[in-house]
């Protein structure tokens, strides 16, 4: 089971974290139509690639609407476009619906380069999946990059563009 491995670094680093279970979630609107209200910004996860097939994943808040040919221009990053089913499994051992950050444990290779929206840095928790679908986890942003620090994952703190 990925997320034991996932809180097992939680513990072995101090990070002090929440988890929450519920009925599996594939995309942002899931939890409003299911009433799952949690503390803390909520987060939405784009896997994505540049068309010298250099791979992203980018964390915003979940009510953001990302324009991807702004963010391109915006990260200096050519052509992000979405990358298919095959690539997040290949790099960060997920699937579509799973998508979240505690998937870079899995990108040993350092071969997907990280990008967090700014906006998560002004709340008290942010909420993540952790490798599963049926449970989030809240930590404090602190505590969030103390662990990709760990996993050798630091992210590119940006302003996302939005529609």
């Amino acid at each position: 089971m990925p997320h034991l491995r996932l809180f097992s670094i939680f513990q072995d680093t101090t990070i002090k974290f929440i988890v929450h279970t519920h009925p599996p979630l594939f995309s942002v609107g899931d939890e409003i139509k299911l009433g799952i209200v949690l503390a803390g910004a909520n987060s939405k996860n784009l896997f994505l690639k540049d068309k010298k097939d250099n791979f992203f994943l980018v964390s915003v808040i979940d009510q953001k609407r990302v324009d991807l040919k702004t963010l391109s221009k915006v990260y200096g990053k050519g052509g992000l476009s979405f990358a298919n089913a095959d690539y997040l499994k290949a790099h960060l051992d997920l699937t579509p619906g799973s998508v979240t950050p505690y998937g870079l444990l899995n990108d040993t290779d350092n071969k997907v380069t990280f990008v967090l929206d700014e906006d998560f840095l002004g709340h008290s928790l942010i909420n993540f999946h952790p490798l599963r679908n049926d449970m989030t986890v809240s930590v404090a942003p602190k505590d969030f990059l103390t662990f990709c620090t760990h996993i050798n994952h630091t992210p590119s703190i940006i302003r996302i563009p939005v529609l």
